[in-house]
């Protein structure tokens, strides 16, 4: 053969190759698939609702930030609605560094190093001192069992919206933020999981982003599956930081006195709002 006519065939089925490779990315909605945003609310919060309380052990944090990059080892607890406890452990030792902690109505926050106790309320910036996610306690809490932050959307008024992505085969759930940009999330059609978030700009930068990998069901609880890998990138922050899980129990029975910390002796108390 040719050796032009030769290549001009390989191009050929290369070009077809490619538009059928295209074609294949397109997937189509379930037959019953939801078309009203409140609907797909309601089956995420039931799904949520399964779960009482959840610990997540063997963590390696692995953190991004100002130039630097820290890995530490994590306990994260978790109790519906929003109680919450996070602990950091001094890098190759078992001592830890710092507690935080949430019943819902406060905070608190003891860092070894400087020996300081900060109380307050649990604000997204509170909980960022020790877990930078840039979410409320209840939106923490939410978004360790796979549910959807839904503080972060009602900081818009604006009506939500809900399409279907055909190129990841998921729900797009999204709402116009007062910024000028979005903030959407990734359901999951076949558990109403949320897969990943994304905060744009009016200009579509992208300024959050969480992204979720490696989804499996526990031994002790095999009705929900959960992510073993996570990563929150804040770009304003210049802040890129990721969760590796590797123990993950849930329904535990959780007791509330893990989620209150009182201030060690000595140490010094910071007010914070």
């Amino acid at each position: 053969m040719n050796p032009s006519l030769m290549f001009r065939s390989l191009l050929v089925l290369l070009v077809f190759a490619a538009m059928a490779s295209g074609c294949a990315k397109n997937i189509p909605p379930p037959e019953n698939a939801i078309e009203d945003p409140a609907q797909l609310r309601a089956a995420i919060d039931a799904r949520l609702g399964q779960i009482e309380d959840a610990r997540f052990s063997e963590i390696v944090l692995d953190y991004f930030g100002d130039g630097q990059r820290v890995k530490v080892r994590q306990l994260i607890l978790v109790k519906q609605p929003d109680k919450l406890r996070v602990q950091t452990r001094i890098p190759g030792t078992d001592s830890i560094m710092s507690v935080l902690v949430t019943d819902g109505e406060t905070f608190a926050m003891h860092n070894r190093d400087t020996n300081e106790y900060f109380t307050g309320a649990p604000t997204p910036a509170n909980i960022s001192r020790l877990l930078p996610v840039d979410l409320s306690a209840r939106d923490v809490v939410r978004m360790m069992l796979g549910g959807a932050p839904w503080d972060r959307f009602e900081r818009s008024a604006a009506p939500a919206e809900l399409r279907w992505n055909p190129k990841t085969g998921r729900y797009s759930y999204e709402k116009s933020m007062p910024t000028g940009g979005k903030l959407k999330m990734e359901v999951r059609p076949s558990d109403f999981a949320v897969i990943e978030l994304t905060e744009t700009d009016a200009k579509e930068n992208t300024t959050y982003r969480y992204t979720s990998e490696d989804w499996k069901r526990t031994k002790d609880n095999d009705r929900i599956a959960l992510p073993e890998y996570r990563r929150f990138v804040w770009p304003a922050r210049n802040l890129d930081f990721s969760l590796d899980i590797r123990g993950t129990q849930l329904d535990p029975g959780l007791v509330d006195p893990l989620f209150e910390l009182a201030a060690p002796a000595g140490s010094t108390v910071v007010e914070v709002q």
